[in-house]
This record gives C-alpha cells, sequence and structure tokens, in this order.
C-alpha cells in the first residue's frame, strides 16, 4: 500500500497543479518548514517535481481532491465521505454515521443522499 497525501501549492498559479495528490515515496523529495512570522509553530512543506506545497487546509482543497475516494460537500461547513453514512433524516436536514456523528446536508445537496437509507434519529 502506498502512502498518499494531499497538497496545496504554496505559489498557486490558478492551473490543475495547484492541488495534487501524491505518492509520499515516489514524488516527494524532502520536507520543511516555513515560519512565515518566524515565531510559533511553522508550516510543513513538502517539496515535489511539481514545485512546494503544504498540506490542504480548506473544504474546498478536500473537496477537489477527496472526490475520486466518494467524497462531497453536503453543505458550506463540511466535506462528507457518502461511503459512511448510515442514514438520513430529511426533517432535520442531517446525515448521520454508524458512531451516532452527524453533520448538516443542505436542501441543494439532497440529491446525493436521498437514496441512503432514511430513518429518524433526534
Amino acid at each position: 500500500m502506498t502512502a498518499r497525501i494531499f497538497g496545496v501549492r504554496m505559489n498557486k498559479q490558478g492551473d490543475d497543479h495547484d492541488y495534487m495528490e501524491f505518492d509520499l515515496v515516489e514524488d516527494v523529495y524532502y520536507v520543511s518548514i516555513y515560519r512565515p512570522k518566524r515565531i510559533g509553530d511553522g508550516i510543513f512543506v513538502f517539496h515535489t517535481k511539481y514545485g512546494a506545497y503544504h498540506w490542504i487546509n480548506t473544504l474546498a482543497g478536500a473537496r477537489k481532491l477527496w472526490a475520486k475516494y466518494g467524497f462531497a460537500a453536503l453543505d458550506s461547513v463540511n466535506v462528507v465521505n457518502l461511503n459512511k453514512i448510515v442514514g438520513v433524516n430529511l426533517e432535520k436536514m442531517r446525515v448521520y454515521f454508524e458512531d451516532g456523528s452527524f453533520t448538516t446536508v443542505s436542501y441543494k445537496k439532497l440529491g446525493l443522499v436521498e437514496h441512503l437509507l432514511k430513518w429518524n434519529r433526534k
């Protein structure tokens, strides 16, 4: 099994390489720390043949890179693994997971989950 990492280019250029998925062993040359304020914690940076990247840290990045793995934005505040949903409550506009946790789903995104098992959970 290969280790996959997801990154956003340090200096975005508006092309297909701004958000990338990498194979840790094959694509990463080295890692470093970038400290823009020279104090406190730095930003972990991995250097590749495509340039310098840091971990994705936005929902937009997660939505773009993880879509092929079954993730989708169900609301403006989440990106959800659709394969892990065990229940949908249309009245409360929520999707549920096996441990009882839940997140919201917007009306516009109901089409992505309404075919799943529906049940009422308080």
